[in-house]
């Protein structure tokens, strides 16, 4: 175990695409910063909705919102080409920068060190993440695990990559690290990445959120998120339903929906355990402007969302 250090609590928001898990992640952000925590509202989906739904443009720097509240968007991607363009774009470390912004996978990466600088710099009461849809959120979770096992095949093999090193101190500009300074550096890399993970799994400190609607398709995917999260060890905190049909005495059609999705709801019951379970039901059109947003947290996380043990105390 590695040796624990003060990092503020996370949140992370996760769903398919098109279940309002963005919208969900900014209401938390503005409730919790009108609640009186310094808050980061940051979004590691490369679609990049954060902005629309907040209606302001964000980068990636953070940018104060409102009072205690600044959200940020990650671009891994940008970020490894504006260093690219900034190198010698002949030059071994501009052809691998370039190859690094253009290689499978760098989004999770580039966002995992993006969520490290946030957390250790120690500047907010909590960070709530906005990831990607599913599959890429449970690729960004899993990249601490896979770092930490990359890191520790790098340590065995140091004295390789100082021989290496002698050589790649012909090649790149400003030379290469010697052993020493090599194994400090990536001493240090895996410290920090196990850090991330021992808070990634302790309830404490971080909590999944997972985001589903009262459709068989999403109900049967969060349920498959949840046993894979569990397998690593990430136990979800929270499952949000969203856009659950509302009760309606002139609507035919709408009634049968309703339904539909209170059966749906039974079998999340179910599935989900002891996790708490919390319903939202479907808004008229989107939200827009911190106080809808402020509403609709202060919607989600009031007890009268929670759901009991039977579907129909929504």
């Amino acid at each position: 175990m590695s040796k624990r250090k003060d990092l503020c609590p996370v949140m992370l928001f996760s769903g398919k695409g098109g279940v309002g898990k963005t919208t969900l992640a900014a209401s938390t952000a503005v409730h919790l910063s009108r609640s009186g925590s310094r808050t980061l509202l940051l979004s590691t989906d490369p679609a990049h909705n954060l902005s629309d739904v907040l209606g302001v443009e964000l980068g990636p720097q953070p940018r104060r919102i409102a009072e205690r509240l600044d959200a940020m968007e990650v671009d891994a991607r940008g970020m490894f080409g504006e260093a690219a363009q900034s190198a010698d774009q002949n030059s071994a470390m501009g052809k691998m920068m370039q190859l690094a912004s253009e290689t499978p996978g760098v989004d999770e990466f580039g966002a995992i060190e993006v969520l490290l600088q946030v957390l250790e710099s120690a500047q907010h009461d909590v960070v709530v993440v906005d990831t990607a849809p599913t599959g890429h959120t449970l690729r960004l979770l899993m990249v601490p695990e896979l770092l930490d096992g990359w890191l520790g095949t790098l340590l065995s093999l140091r004295t390789r990559i100082a021989r290496a090193g002698r050589l790649l101190r012909r090649l790149l500009p400003g030379g290469a690290p010697d052993a020493a300074a090599l194994e400090q550096d990536l001493t240090g890399s895996r410290e920090r990445i196990r850090v991330l993970r021992d808070q990634l799994t302790d309830a404490d400190q971080a909590q999944i959120i997972l985001v589903s609607i009262p459709e068989e398709m999403s109900v049967l995917e969060t349920t498959r998120t949840m046993q894979m999260l569990s397998g690593h060890g990430m136990p979800v905190g929270t499952v949000v339903v969203n856009q659950l049909q509302p009760e309606s005495d002139h609507c035919v059609h709408c009634e049968r929906r309703r339904e539909i999705h209170i059966s749906q709801l039974a079998r999340l019951r179910e599935a989900v355990g002891d996790v708490p379970l919390r319903v939202v039901e479907s808004q008229p059109r989107a939200l827009r402007g911190l106080d809808e947003l402020a509403q609709m947290g202060r919607l989600l996380w009031e007890p009268a969302a929670a759901l009991g043990t039977s579907p129909e105390d929504c």
